[in-house]
């Protein structure tokens, strides 16, 4: 009777969904800055964002200054984010940068989490030698990050 109520909990419990964090609106908080090659530019790679769970053990979060989905894969409570682009203009000029990112970490709680990011950011356009000179950086510059992050809504 034993053997059979153990058997019966092992495919209770391989059945059950794994875990997921929370929809809806988080918060991005930023740690300690690892790398601030990017200067004042780093803090623009930090932002409240989105997420929507996904099928098979992904999510994807969705900066909420639209600069569209990152998808996300999850292993357990553990969250890898490949390289992916993200886009951001200068208002008031024609620079656009484009940010190279990957972000790795983990969730506490299906409400908070924390990881890393890293960035690899160019300029196009030209006034780039302008806002290199705004932000104190070179480009292409790096950046990396730490950072907490909650959800809100």
């Amino acid at each position: 009777m034993m053997r059979a109520w153990l058997v019966g909990l092992s495919l209770l419990s391989a059945c059950s969904p794994g875990f997921e964090p929370r929809e809806g609106r988080w918060e991005f908080l930023v740690g300690e800055v690892l790398d601030d090659g990017c200067g004042e530019i780093t803090e623009r790679l930090a932002v409240d964002f989105m997420l929507e769970t996904k099928r098979g053990g992904r999510f994807t979060v969705e900066p909420v200054d639209g600069s569209g989905a990152i998808p996300c894969e999850l292993a357990g409570m553990e969250f890898e984010c490949p390289e992916h682009l993200v886009r951001v203009t200068i208002q008031g000029t024609d620079a656009i940068l484009d940010a190279s990112m990957t972000e790795v970490g983990s969730f506490a709680s299906e409400t908070e989490g924390s990881g890393r990011r890293d960035a690899r950011v160019v300029c196009t356009g030209g006034q780039c030698p302008l806002v290199a000179a705004v932000s104190q950086t070179t480009f292409p510059c790096t950046a990396a990050l730490e950072f907490m992050a909650a959800h809100v809504e």
